[in-house]
């Protein structure tokens, strides 16, 4: 095999690969806290009326700061017909998500994310009542993910 050759399939295998990656995204927002981080929420799943979704943390950055929230300040919007949906708790009035650092005030996200590192994120929410075809969401220190489907 030629150098040309080669690199021509480099080029064609990393090609592939951006494509299958930026598949697995279904929406990114920046952070608005944290330089160099960002959110892509990368699953939802709708099972016996509970919404999961599922996210990853991502920093591009040079800094390894600390991503901390209360899983209480994060919430879904039936914006169609403005209604406003915490995350579902367990029987101890713990948030259902993770993973949690402390189970303070119901669950704590606060993990260190190292440069050019990621974590992983999942929160449940109740279905909307009126089943919207799109949500918006928010997660403290990113941008709102905004008309998100849930068809």
């Amino acid at each position: 095999m030629t150098n040309i050759q080669k690199l021509t399939m480099s080029i064609m295998i990393l090609a592939a690969a951006v494509v299958l990656t930026a598949a697995d995204v279904i929406q990114t927002q920046d952070s608005d806290t944290w330089d160099g981080v960002a959110a892509d929420l990368t699953q939802i799943s709708l099972r016996n009326d509970v919404l999961t979704l599922r996210f990853k943390i991502r920093n591009t950055g040079s800094e390894s700061p600390r991503i901390e929230f209360l899983y209480r300040d994060c919430y879904i919007v039936d914006e169609s017909n403005q209604k406003k949906y915490f995350l579902l708790k367990d029987s101890e009035g713990q948030f259902i998500g993770g993973p949690k650092d402390k189970d303070w005030e119901g669950g704590r996200f606060s993990y260190i994310v190292e440069a050019d590192g990621s974590k992983g994120l999942w929160m449940k929410f109740p279905v909307p009542a009126d089943n919207p075809d799109t949500i918006s969401i928010s997660v403290p220190g990113f941008f709102p993910f905004e008309e998100v489907s849930l068809q």
